[in-house]
């Protein structure tokens, strides 16, 4: 690993290792908010479980209520947070893969929609995805489909226990099937999966640059307790193979057809209207996730659901919030260091947007990090901007892979804490008080 990998190891470490603190959850006070936020909406099931998943993921089983009470409950939960005075403006629903589900999945953004006016609406799915679910997304305005493509090869796609969603082939075909049903078109590739052959990811970014696809997003493989299991059998994670899959491969494909929106998201140059990417939190500085082991950030806190769906239904039925991990309140400097982050990851920071969320000038404020941008040739001044370079752009990817490492630590503690109050149920002690992670 080169000398910026190790500075952006260490930086998020103190932050999100170190200086991080945990409370005992608590309730969500109501009050006036001055803006709307955005929601997060986790549909977990999937058809079998990929090894590489790192998210909170659970096989759908048809045979009873299963998908019938989970979306019950997260009516319940919703409402808990409208009753908070919270307003949403946008959604974006994740999983597991929430397609799967599309009657039910329809059927509960209408509802969503009929308690709050989104103006922008996000859905994952995977390359099976039916015409049925299709046209159910479409009747409800669902403006951007994701699709976890992950590769066209089929020799990757069988490394990553991907094949039984058909060849690279058949993948390509139905990709450009659901072109132009939406008005954004994304698909999700991984790369740096041990032994990532630089002509094999060419070969994919070819592909998508000869089909005009309207978005990509390109993942670097990370690794967490919930995939541990599989990185290991592939070997190790090469860093220096990441930084020139994506130097010499990722950013010369694209460069000619598509804009960078964030590090690892790319847009067609051609199409300006295609303004959302999978990571919401560039965009939006407050956010709410519902569903099981969702998180949130809000008032300050850092806040993770219940990890398994027994006990979030359970929580969320007894008209709790279903919290199950808390920090404390964050202090102002570290939310600053925050926005920096996603804004430089997305791949630019406003001066005048800075000031008006913190009320002090950004190189006033953030003077050291300022300097440091500018000494290790990260950034470029423009206007009321300032851009990352090429150069910045892999460091902020780097950050964001560090970042997203804690974030799955956090659903690891998620998990833990909930095993716990579950363990408490069956002794007849659960009271659906919440368990902080040191618990």
């Amino acid at each position: 690993m080169n000398l910026l990998h190790h500075v952006a190891r260490y930086a998020v470490n103190q932050k999100m290792g170190k200086s991080l603190k945990w409370e005992e959850p608590g309730g969500i006070v109501p009050k006036e908010r001055a803006s709307k936020s955005f929601l997060y909406i986790h549909v977990p099931f999937c058809e079998h479980i990929c090894s590489f998943c790192m998210f909170n993921a659970h096989k759908l089983d048809r045979s009873g209520s299963q998908v019938a009470d989970y979306f019950a409950a997260l009516k319940k939960e919703l409402l808990m947070y409208k009753d908070a005075g919270f307003d949403f403006g946008a959604a974006y629903v994740g999983g597991g893969t929430p397609a799967l589900v599309h009657e039910e999945l329809a059927e509960f953004l209408e509802f969503v929609q009929r308690h709050f006016t989104l103006s922008e609406l996000s859905v994952e799915a995977n390359p099976r995805v039916s015409d049925a679910a299709v046209e159910s997304f479409r009747a409800v305005g669902v403006d951007r489909f994701s699709v976890g493509v992950q590769s066209f090869d089929d020799g990757m796609l069988k490394k990553l226990g991907r094949e039984s969603y058909g060849s690279g082939e058949e993948i390509r075909e139905r990709v450009n099937q659901l072109l132009g049903k939406f008005r954004i078109l994304n698909v999700d590739f991984i790369f740096n999966v041990p032994g990532h052959d630089p002509e094999i990811l060419a070969r994919d970014l070819e592909i998508v640059v000869e089909d005009k696809i309207d978005q990509l997003t390109t993942y670097p493989l990370m690794e967490a307790q919930q995939n541990r299991s599989y990185v290991s059998r592939q070997g190790r994670i090469d860093y220096d193979l990441e930084a020139k899959l994506y130097k010499k491969v990722i950013l010369p494909a694209l460069r000619e057809e598509y804009t960078p929106v964030s590090s690892w998201c790319f847009s067609r140059k051609d199409k300006p209207d295609i303004d959302m990417l999978d990571e919401y939190v560039v965009d939006y500085f407050d956010y709410v996730g519902i569903g099981t082991g969702s998180m949130s950030l809000h008032d300050s806190r850092v806040r993770v659901n219940a990890y398994t769906i027994p006990l979030y239904q359970r929580m969320v039925n007894s008209g709790r919030l279903p919290l199950v991990l808390q920090t404390h309140e964050l202090p102002r400097r570290d939310y600053m260091q925050y926005y920096l982050m996603m804004a430089l990851f997305g791949r630019r920071l406003s001066f005048k947007q800075f000031e008006q969320i913190f009320g002090v000038p950004f190189k006033r404020a953030m003077w050291l990090e300022w300097l440091g941008l500018k000494a290790l040739n990260l950034v470029e001044e423009g206007g009321d901007f300032v851009y990352t370079n090429e150069r910045g752009m892999y460091v902020f990817l780097m950050i964001l892979r560090e970042f997203f490492t804690h974030v799955n630590r956090f659903r690891s503690l998620a998990k833990i804490a909930s095993h716990k109050l579950e363990a408490r149920q069956a002794e007849g002690t659960l009271t659906f008080e919440p368990v902080a992670s040191g618990d």
